[in-house]
Order: C-alpha cells, then structure tokens, then sequence
C-alpha cells in the first residue's frame, strides 16, 4: 500500500507541492500533458534545480504572458469538467477547487457559487493544482497524510486588503489541522493549503512506512529557513490509522433504497458501508445505516445521506483502523486469470483472497464449483509467493 507523507516543516504552497512530488518521481512529461489538456493559453511551466538554505530541491515555477483577470469558480469548474483528463486526476482538481471555493463563501459570507477567487482563480493556480493532482495519482497512494504545518506569523497585504497570517482562507481550510506559527512571512498559501485540506486522509505524525522515494519542492523565496516542502513515498507497514464511523437511524426506507444508498456511500468513497436491523422508540422496527471512512471524507458521505434518505442528521465517532500491508497478484486457473489479495503481518502472509468477480467468472466458465476454484487460486498465489 503507497503511503504519501508531506512534510511542511516550512509551509505549503501548490509550486512547493508539485515541485517536491515531480522531485520525488512523478514525470514531469506526464504532469505537463494533464495541465495541457486544460483549454488555457499563455502559461509555461519550468521545472529545474535549486538550492534553498543548502538544500537541493526541485522548483516547479509557472510564467503567464500577460496579465489576466482572476476567474470564477464556475468558470473553473467549467473548465476542467471539459478538459480530457483521466476521470481520477479530474475529480481531484475540482475536490480542491470545490474547499476553496467553500473556504472563500465561508470568510466573505456569499453562495459558493458567486465566488471569484482571486489568486486561486489565476492560471498558475490551476496549474499547481491539476499537476499535482496528476502528479499524485501517478504514485497511487492509499493512504496520503501531513505532518503539522507551519503557518508563518503577521499578515501578509491581498486584494482584500492586509489581512492576518495564516490568511483567513488558509484558516478556514486548515480547520482542524494541526497548525503552528513560525516566521514572519506567509508561509501558508490558499492553493497549497486546498490541495492539502482536499488530498490528505489524516494529519499527523509520520505514519508507519517503508521510504523508497524523498522529493524536496522549493519556494519562490531564499530565505534563511530551507523554504521546501518535502515528500516522502513509501510503502505502509502494519500500522493503525484515524477513520471516522459515520452513522444514522433511519425507519421509514425500502430495502431497495437502503442498498442503492449504500452503494453510492461506497462509490463516493467509504471503506465499507453496510445497514444493521435495530429496534428504536415504540417498538419500530429500523436499521443503522453505516460509512467507515478517511476523516477528509466526511463531508461528502454526510451530502449523500441526506440526498438519499430521509435522515435529519448524522453522527460521526473517530476510530482506529487497522490495516495490514497488502500486494495483488494475478494467477491463472484453468486458463482464467483471478486477481488476489495478499496480506502480511510482520513481514508473514496471514492472508490469500481471490477476488470473487474473478473467481466467479471463472467458475461459471468452468463448470467448476466456486469453492474448488477459490483453492486453486489460492495454492496458485502461495506458489507464487
């Protein structure tokens, strides 16, 4: 399982973060085609090799041609939703433009939808974001997280005039991120601190990993505090992460509804999703509809229950979630390939699952029981093994 840890020991900003990401392998020939996809001209994207208090980093710098007028989010989302990106890289880019845009309606008390978003709404802006949205699904993580940020300290003048550090917008979007001051600049910038808010599944300490790759990603500025971001890619040990548990009682659903809804909860992105009979006031008969999710998940799990059922509220518990490390692998029997799961605990395989869509293809082409071919896969992957 791909762990992605970004370390912002000294803030973060969207050139720091793709910077460090193709500087940890990301290619950048790949990251400039996703950004190429977007129908905008007059923007160059430069990667090249700095230093920045003695340390080497990589610095991902945007030049726009001409001055330009920042855009709306609708004019954003408009597009990317057209740009012919992989469906992965595209949701990411409008998850982070989306908690920006619900940052700025937050800090200036208007809709989201008549948000101009100033900065975050400039071309280079959307180039930090989709690259780096490129550049993190090119490692296809399962887990991302980041250390506590530093924020910097003072204020910082914006188009709104001088505004307190971090900048209300860096606030919002970090809320309930573990944040410190430090310095007397902004070190904290709205695109850097949306990409982080949208992309990180907790925040934290370094996770349990196995580290195969480091990339530095450098500032604008050279100070004497090393201005870069850090990434760290590697592999997850047997580790325990923060998951939230998200619940709600629900006695007036169809069974047909229920299972659509827990469909979409999974869809959306739920570790697992189920519904549990229980008996509430007055002797009802109901059910507990369930989501095991990322804390950064929440929000839109929470949007799809209230879509689809007649719920009033939600409650949601933090939990701990174990999970152990795991490879795929295919094998073939009777001339069918079948996908499996192999886990390990402390570095032993405790665990050989085929993936039952495959076993079961392979069982019907056959003629051969499911459970013979469930044996078969699994005594094909411990030979591989």
């Amino acid at each position: 399982m791909t762990v992605l840890y970004f370390d912002c020991f000294s803030g973060a900003a969207g050139d720091m973060i793709l910077g460090a990401l193709i500087d940890a392998g990301a290619p950048e020939p790949d990251v400039k085609r996703a950004v190429e996809s977007l129908s905008i001209e007059g923007w160059a994207l430069t990667v090249k090799e700095v230093r920045r208090a003695g340390l080497r980093a990589s610095r991902a710098e945007v030049s726009i041609a001409s001055p330009e007028a920042p855009r709306g989010y609708a004019d954003i989302v408009s597009i990317i939703e057209q740009a012919p990106l992989a469906e992965a890289v595209k949701r990411r880019s409008l998850d982070t433009f989306r908690v920006m845009a619900e940052a700025e309606a937050a800090v200036h008390g208007s809709p989201v939808e008549r948000v101009h978003l100033h900065e975050v709404g400039m071309t280079d802006a959307l180039v930090d974001v989709v690259g780096s949205s490129a550049a993190i699904e090119h490692f296809g993580p399962s887990l991302i997280a980041c250390s506590p940020i530093a924020t910097g300290t003072g204020s910082v003048r914006t188009d709104d005039g001088e505004l307190p550090l971090p900048s209300p917008a860096v606030a919002e979007l970090l809320r309930s991120a573990p944040v410190y001051g430090v310095g007397e600049n902004e070190l904290v910038t709205p695109t850097g601190a949306a990409i982080l808010r949208s992309a990180c599944d907790e925040f934290g300490v370094l996770p349990p990993m196995s580290v195969a790759h480091i990339g530095y990603g450098a500032g604008a500025r050279d100070p004497e505090r090393a201005n870069v971001l850090r990434v760290l890619v590697g592999e997850n040990v047997d580790a325990q992460h923060t998951a939230v548990l998200i619940e709600t009682n629900i006695d007036d659903s169809t069974p047909e509804a229920l299972a659509y809804v827990v469909e979409r909860l999974l869809e959306a992105g739920a570790h697992d999703a189920w519904a549990a009979p229980i008996v509430m006031k007055k002797g009802r008969p109901a059910v507990t509809l369930s989501a095991l999710c990322d804390p950064g998940a929440r929000s839109r799990l929470d949007e799809i229950l209230f879509e689809e059922t007649t719920t009033l509220g939600t409650r949601a518990t933090l939990v701990t979630r174990r999970m152990l490390p795991r490879d795929s692998l295919t094998v073939t029997v009777h001339g069918h390939d079948i996908r499996t799961n192999v886990a390990r605990s402390k570095g032993r395989v405790v665990t050989v699952a085929p993936e039952y869509e495959d076993a079961a293809a392979a069982a019907r082409a056959t003629g051969k029981p499911l459970k013979e071919i469930y044996a078969l896969a699994i005594r094909a992957a411990q030979e591989q093994i």
